[in-house]
This record gives structure tokens, sequence and C-alpha cells, in this order.
């Protein structure tokens, strides 16, 4: 029963891990709807908090990085890919 109980517990840690890492890399690919999307959803959701908090943070800080280099580079010339 406790050997039971361990397992759970390292596949509960494993399964917390997992879903922070795919929120970063969801945030990173497309930081504006679903990196924020699914960090609100990682909120929502009791276990998942604190990995919520940085898919959160790091949708919106790459989606501000992202826009001023967008408008930098637009600013220049607009019709250069």
């Amino acid at each position: 029963m406790e050997e039971q109980n361990l397992s759970n517990e390292k596949t509960a840690i494993f399964s917390k891990k997992k879903w922070l890492w795919l929120g970063i890399i969801i945030a990173l690919l497309n930081p504006i709807f679903a990196g924020l999307i699914l960090g609100a959803f990682y909120l929502s959701e009791p276990e998942l908090k604190s990995a919520g908090k940085v898919v959160a943070t790091i949708a919106i800080l790459w989606g501000a990085v992202l826009f001023y280099l967008v408008r930098q580079n637009s600013s220049v010339n607009p019709f250069v890919l």
C-alpha cells in the first residue's frame, strides 16, 4: 500500500513538471493567445497554480518583446519581410 502511494506521488510530481514545460513551450511559440489561455487554465487548477504564474509571466514578457521587435522593424520599412 505504501509503495503504491509513493509511486502515485512520483507520477504526480513528474506530471506537474511535464505540464510546466509544455506551458512554457506553448507560451514561447504563441504568447498572445495560447500562452495566456494556458496560463489562465493553469491558474484555475490548485495543483498547477505555481506553474500557471510562470507560464503567464513568460507569455506576457515574450509577447511584449515580440511586439517591440515587430514595431521596431515595421517602422523602418513596413514592406520588407
